[in-house]
C-alpha cells in the first residue's frame, strides 16, 4: 500500500515536538497529507466542599483550560510541521479513542517519542491505540528522528499479525536497499522457520528493489528480544516491522513480550500491526 496520509497526537509546547517533527518529514518524504489531532479530556471532579460550590465552579475554569491546550496544540502543530500539508482537528475527548476514531482518515498512524508521565486525559496509550485503531503504526523513538527506510529487519513470526505488518510495511520496503527476514524460535522448529522466512523473502522481494536475505536462528524466552535487537544492531537497521500482539495484550504485559520490548525499549523506528 501507498501512504498518502497520516495522523498524529498533538500536545502544547514540545511535548510532541519530536513525533510531529519526524511525521511531518516522513508526510513530505511521500507527498501525504498529515493530520494533527489534538485531543484532550477533562478528568472527573471530585470535591468535598461543604457549601456546595466546589464543582461549579471548578467546571468552568477546566473547560476553559482545556480550550486553551487545544489551541497551544494547534499552534505547536502548525510550527512544527511548516512547509507540509497539513490539516488540524481537535476535540474534547480522551486522546487514545479520540485518535482511534480519527484513523479512518488516514493511512498509517504516527506515535512514540519520549516516553512521557502523561495521564489518559491528555496523552495517547500507544498499546491501547495499537488494538483499536485498525491501523498500522509508525513508532518514534524517544529521541526523535527522520525515517530513512533503507535497511529494514523483519522480525518475523508465522500469525497473522506479522503476514498483515509485511504487506502493510511494503511501501517502505520498496524504498528499501536492504531487507532481512528475521525468524528466532525453537531448535525443532528451525527447518520451519527457514521455509517461512524464504516464503516471505519471495513476496516481499516481488515489491522491492532490494532482494531480501532471511537469518534464522535458535531462540527463546526473554532472549528474543535481545537476539532480536542485537540483529537489528549488527545491520544498523532503520526500520523494524513487527506483528504486534499475537498473544493477547494480558499475556504479554504479565509475561513480557517482543511487541512490549519494541514499544518501551528499542532506540529505533519501529512499524506495528495488529
Amino acid at each position: 500500500m501507498s501512504f498518502k496520509s497520516l495522523l498524529v497526537h498533538a500536545q502544547p509546547g514540545d511535548a510532541s515536538r519530536l513525533r510531529t517533527e519526524a511525521a511531518g518529514a516522513l508526510a513530505v518524504k511521500l507527498d501525504a497529507l498529515l493530520i494533527g489531532l489534538g485531543a484532550e479530556a477533562i478528568p472527573p471532579i471530585a470535591t468535598t466542599d461543604p457549601y456546595g460550590f466546589g464543582t461549579g465552579q471548578w467546571t468552568p475554569l477546566l473547560y476553559e483550560q482545556q480550550t486553551r491546550n487545544l489551541e497551544a496544540a494547534r499552534e505547536a502543530f502548525a510550527a512544527q510541521t511548516a512547509g507540509v500539508r497539513t490539516e488540524w482537528r481537535s476535540v474534547g475527548d480522551l486522546p487514545t479513542p479520540a485518535m482511534a476514531r480519527v484513523a479512518r482518515a488516514v493511512d498509517l498512524v504516527v506515535t512514540g517519542g519520549p516516553h512521557g508521565t502523561g495521564d489518559i486525559y491528555n496523552a495517547v496509550s500507544t498499546p491501547e491505540l495499537l488494538i483499536s485503531s485498525g491501523r498500522p503504526m509508525l513508532v518514534v523513538p524517544p529521541h526523535g528522528g527522520r525515517l530513512e527506510p533503507r535497511r529494514i529487519l523483519v522480525a518475523w513470526k508465522d500469525t497473522r499479525e506479522a503476514r498483515r505488518a509485511v504487506s502493510d510495511a511494503l511501501s517502505f520496503m520498496h524504498m528499501a536497499d536492504e531487507i532481512a527476514i528475521v525468524a528466532l524460535g525453537a531448535r525443532e522448529d528451525q527447518d520451519a522457520l527457514r521455509a517461512q522466512a524464504e516464503d516471505v523473502a519471495g513476496m516481499v522481494a516481488r515489491h522491492s528493489m532490494a532482494r531480501p536475505r532471511t537469518h534464522v536462528a535458535v531462540s527463546g524466552g526473554d532472549d528474543v528480544q535481545a537476539d532480536l535487537l542485537a540483529e537489528a544492531d549488527r545491520m544498523d537497521a532503520d526500520l523494524i516491522v513487527s506483528g504486534a500482539y499475537g498473544h493477547s495484550r494480558a499475556y504479554e504485559w504479565v509475561l513480557g513480550g517482543v511487541t512490549r520490548h519494541l514499544l518501551h525499549a528499542c532506540e529505533r523506528f519501529v512499524f506495528l500491526s495488529h
